[in-house]
């Protein structure tokens, strides 16, 4: 590391300041407005050159509101809380903060702080070497928590996986739904699909206490499920049971589980959460399956399977068009189509749009059909409303990985780096394991923030992530251009060269809705392609 004297310029300011931000921003800061305002004046003089004026007695009233004739030997408030924010920053940096390019330290004896700074360079080695080891995420202590993991499909047709897994993402979803819980998204615990690892081992990896296991198995108009709740700390299982229903009752039985669930974690619903249990999705239980079908293709994100899919949430829709959930997915797939320019023509968004909104109105309380709506907005930049929708998405459904994402990325499109951040952390809570398109996500966030060390650092995972992932190069590439380090920025454009086969055009829609982001995307890369034709 290298030690901030006190001529500082002032990208580095910028940098300083930034990286502030986003820590009072995290979860380890947010709930404690009396330490923000205390590391933020500390930072603040800092940065001003008027360390001097770090003094106990200064600090008891410009920032704890005492009186002039405050007494340290009788009001030991500035000890106490210097103390709580050494920890806090201690903490940070264990866990948050592991990778973080600055660096604030807090000594002892003193109110002055030590800011450091590290070169780019020398956090891609440690990344490089394999030193930034993943902590877990702590166990979250103030409500049950719980990931429901893949039931094992026990049919004697194979290909009825997309139903077992049909059932997961169901009780996921409405499980999400309820604030006295905290569930892991669909993302991590479909990670764990025939692990090896003990129940102990994943609780740990997704910091959370219960482990709902199960089976499924379906024949003809029949189905049975089992499941049983894990108790990962006391190593038993806590409640297990099993359901024998024809398949028109599919949506009773995934209710039941839910309600006998909420029984043993004695988790209290409010009326709304209530009036949850007994909606009946579909009628349709053909359409139900044939939606099942339709979001297994989609998962395998790539053109001939999203293709598939499309036609398969058309089938649904046109088997019961009040089904509120495949006209979300149909609009969903409808604009990955048009974001990976698999389907050129303009009007594809317009008919995603028509979908979105027709799945909203069958369902004003769908999280899931919101989200969509934003996300399609989004894609069709229309700034105001995509914010709004993934806003109210996100206050439905605070459980809600995907909402927090979608929210996340229409805030750092707009440009509201901070507030961006804190919803992608909350997001990669719920998803702890990591994700590509999450860890794209967060890197956009210091991008926008100007924060290009850790912009550089990011990324850099998500290219291990998926080196063929061509958004996470380019923003690395940018990042490196804002620093001037011109040798890799040559290293990355052959790299995402190489990707496009050669192909030279931009390599992207980017979903900037903020003109001067979009701007400055294209005329970075028309730079580069000049500078190294």
């Amino acid at each position: 590391m290298q030690a901030v004297e006190q001529q500082l310029t002032q990208i580095e300011q910028d940098q300083i300041c930034a990286s502030v931000a986003i820590m009072l921003a995290s979860p380890l800061f947010s709930g404690s407005p009396r330490q923000q305002r205390f590391l933020d004046y500390l930072v603040t003089n800092t940065l001003a050159g008027q360390a001097d004026r770090l003094k106990g007695y200064t600090i008891a009233l410009e920032v704890f509101d005492r009186k002039d004739d405050f007494d340290p030997s009788l009001d030991a408030i500035v000890r106490v809380e210097a103390t709580r924010l050494r920890n806090k920053l201690r903490e940070y940096y264990d866990t948050l903060g592991t990778n973080d390019a600055i660096r604030i330290e807090f000594p002892k004896g003193s109110y002055n702080l030590e800011i450091s700074i590290q070169a780019a360079q020398a956090l891609e080695r440690r990344v490089a070497s394999n030193q930034l080891i993943p902590t877990h995420p702590r166990l979250i202590d103030n409500k049950p928590s719980l990931a429901v993991l893949p039931f094992a499909n026990i049919s004697a047709d194979n290909a009825k996986e997309y139903f077992a897994d049909g059932v997961v993402d169901s009780l996921i979803s409405m499980l999400s739904k309820l604030s006295g819980l905290f569930v892991i998204s669909r993302q991590s615990s479909f990670s764990y699909k025939n692990t090896a690892k003990t129940s102990a081992q994943i609780a740990a990896e997704l910091g959370v206490r219960y482990l709902l296991e199960g089976s499924v198995q379906h024949a003809g108009n029949q189905v049975r499920v089992t499941a049983q709740l894990v108790d990962a700390i006391n190593g038993g299982h806590i409640w297990s049971d099993r359901y024998d229903r024809e398949l028109k009752d599919i949506f009773a039985l995934q209710d039941e589980l839910t309600q006998n669930i909420v029984s043993v974690l004695q988790i209290k619903l409010d009326s709304a959460e209530a009036a949850f249990f007994g909606l009946q999705a579909t009628n349709s239980i053909e359409a139900h399956d044939t939606l099942l079908q339709a979001i297994s293709q989609h998962r395998k994100y790539a053109e001939q399977f999203v293709n598939e899919a499309v036609l398969l949430f058309k089938k649904s829709c046109a088997l019961d068009p009040n089904y509120a959930a495949a006209h979300a997915w149909l609009a969903r797939s409808l604009a990955l189509t048009s974001s990976q320019r698999w389907n050129l023509d303009p009007v594809i968004l317009d008919e995603a749009l028509l979908h979105a909104e027709r799945a909203v109105e069958l369902d004003s309380q769908a999280t899931y059909a919101i989200s969509i709506l934003g996300w399609v907005h989004l894609w069709r930049r229309n700034r105001e409303e995509s914010i709004a929708h993934c806003r109210h998405a996100v206050t439905l459904d605070p459980n809600n990985s995907e909402a927090h994402l979608f929210l996340s990325i229409a805030l750092c499109a707009a440009g509201f780096g901070e507030e961006a951040l804190y919803y992608i952390e909350r997001a990669q809570r719920f998803n702890p394991i990591p994700d590509v398109f999450y860890t794209y996500t967060q890197g956009m966030c210091f991008y926008v923030l100007k924060n290009y060390h850790k912009t550089i650092v990011t990324f850099e995972q998500g290219c291990r992530l998926n080196p063929a992932f061509i958004p996470n190069h380019v923003f690395q590439m940018f990042a490196y251009e804002r620093l001037g380090m011109q040798a890799e920025v040559r290293q990355k454009f052959e790299t995402i060269i190489a990707l496009k086969n050669g192909d030279r055009s931009v390599p992207l829609s980017v979903l900037w809705t903020d003109s001067a982001l979009a701007y400055e995307y294209n005329e970075f890369w028309k730079q580069v392609c000049a500078r190294y034709v």
